[in-house]
């Protein structure tokens, strides 16, 4: 059986011995989330999403996501982290420009302001388009399944994949280098699961380092469940929570509790999403599709969609046209992974911070390297046990966790993981000549050695010390945008968006008004199985 030091050391050799480090080049692009609300009082924006920044349909780099108050910024793939950076500081100082014209702010946290109810949150609008009611009426099935309230809990998505050059050294060192083009297909979309597999068995540390949801506003939950405790008359928060998102309280959906989906193979996965979507689910019958000529939702089964099924890490491949994910998954194969259990930073007005997108790639190319064992059923419900507990106590590193091996000091294991990341982060550093790779693990070793520099403990600090979530986090976001509307805006970039937004509202008149038929024809295409 090969180890971690034996496939760095393999990948050492094949970069020496081709003179390029192409097989260390990553492709990443990031999707950050974040509420619009107004500056004076912090409360969620009913003011539909600014024309200026385009249409929310067709606009490639800003969107919105389950609310039309929950804005969406996406980037380009690139090559570089610090690419990435450079993109989402250019969205972030544009959008900043226009929403203080209408006096509103991003909500810098991944837990919601004040919510006075389910009311209080506008659903996204996507236009008159059969396309844009699907999206209208699939938002308004999440309303009556989960809520409007946990739909505008908001995150950081990364997405990755790895260079042509690094598939070519894998098949090699896994003795697979004469593979044709199908099977090379499937050797990349196994080698994706392998990973997808070994991060689910290792997520609870980024949930730890991470995590920067402790806190919530009491206007998030009905009751004060007995894990919180309270904080003045607004707050609940957990005494040791990293992550509240992330655990059994945040965007979990427990109807999906029985659905067995551990990647062991491309085929299986896409079989089990596909069943969810055919099987009638009683509670979601009750609700009724369309009562009194007014969609409800899109059906009544398990799954609406592909995307309502969650999780921490999906497979993913650009979809054609019409295209259903699974068909695309089935058809071309797994392109690439995203990785969505990242709160957003509220310590970074971009939401995150570069060195945490370099610890992402060292946690992912280890997650390749570190074998390809599979799931089964048992260890898969552990994992999901763990990963919500540490998100629920994390923050207590002397507490105990099962990770597989009987209760284990969560300090002492999250440190030998951290002394393996740190043997990914040396090579990549020294291979690469960037040292941004070493000393984004070394960040992670001062918060184990000091909690207090742990994201959720700063964010704690903040609430404490203003009496409150809402009023740390309105003061934080007012903060960041003070700091943007002095930061230049340049004109090349102010015209090259005005382009973009123009061209994104023509896009969706011409989308609108391609439309050959009815919706209720339109949907029930769009459901028929692929």
């Amino acid at each position: 059986m090969t180890t971690l030091s034996d496939a760095l050391q393999a990948l050492a050799t094949h970069c020496q011995q081709a003179a390029t480090t192409d097989a260390l080049t990553f492709h990443r692009g990031v999707e950050r989330e974040a509420l619009r609300v107004n500056r004076s009082d912090g409360r969620i924006s009913h003011k539909p999403h600014p024309k200026s920044l385009g249409s929310a349909l067709t606009h490639s780099s800003i969107t919105t996501d389950y609310s039309e108050s929950l804005m969406e910024f996406i980037t380009q793939v690139h090559p570089s982290v610090e690419g990435v950076i450079k993109e989402l500081d250019d969205i972030h100082n544009l959008v900043n420009h226009e929403l203080f014209k209408l006096n509103e702010c991003l909500w810098p946290a991944s837990m919601p302001c004040y919510l006075e109810s389910n009311d209080d949150v506008p659903i996204a609008y996507f236009g008159e388009s059969n396309t844009g009611k699907l999206k209208y009426v699939y938002r308004e099935g999440l309303s009556n399944r989960y809520g409007r309230i946990m739909q505008c809990i908001a995150g950081m998505h990364y997405n990755f994949s790895f260079d042509a050059d690094f598939w070519a050294f894998l098949a090699t060192y896994k003795g697979k280098s004469d593979l044709s083009s199908a099977e090379k297909q499937t050797f990349q979309s196994d080698s994706y699961f392998a990973l997808i597999r070994n991060f689910r068995r290792s997520s609870w540390m980024l949930s730890l380092l991470f995590g920067a949801s402790p806190a919530i506003d009491q206007s998030f939950l009905p009751k004060k469940p007995d894990s919180l405790v309270s904080l003045k008359d607004n707050t609940w928060f957990g005494p040791k929570a990293t992550s509240l998102r992330m655990s059994d309280l945040g965007y979990q959906n427990k109807a999906q509790a029985d659905l067995y989906v551990c990647y062991n193979e491309v085929e299986t996965y896409i079989s089990t999403v596909k069943k969810a979507l055919q099987t009638p689910y009683q509670r979601y019958q009750e609700i009724g599709v369309k009562v009194d000529g007014q969609y409800r939702q899109l059906n009544s089964n398990l799954l609406q969609i592909e995307n309502e099924y969650y999780s921490d890490i999906r497979p993913k491949r650009v979809t054609q046209p019409g295209e259903h994910p699974s068909a695309a998954l089935h058809a071309r194969g797994v392109e690439y992974i995203e990785v969505r259990i990242m709160d957003i930073d509220p310590e970074s007005s971009i939401g995150m911070k570069s060195s945490t997108l370099y610890f992402i790639d060292v946690f992912l190319l280890y997650c390749m390297l570190r074998g390809d064992e599979q799931l089964g059923m048992d260890e898969c419900s552990r994992l999901r046990k763990m990963q919500q507990e540490i998100a629920a106590h994390g923050r207590d590193l002397g507490m105990s966790f099962d990770f597989g091996q009987g209760p284990t000091p969560l300090r002492s294991k999250a440190n030998s993981m951290l002394d393996d990341l740190a043997s990914v982060a040396d090579f990549l550093s020294h291979s690469t000549g960037n040292s941004a790779y070493r000393d984004a693990v070394d960040v992670q070793r001062e918060k184990l050695a000091d909690e207090a520099k742990l994201p959720s403990a700063k964010l704690l600090a903040r609430s404490q010390a203003a009496n409150g979530y809402q009023n740390a986090m309105l003061a934080l976001s007012k903060e960041q945008q003070t700091a943007w509307m002095n930061c230049p805006l340049p004109e090349a970039l102010t015209q090259e968006f005005m382009n973009k937004a123009e061209r994104s509202w023509q896009e969706q008149e011409a989308i609108e008004a391609a439309d050959e038929v009815d919706f209720d024809t339109f949907l029930k295409a769009y459901l028929t199985p692929q």
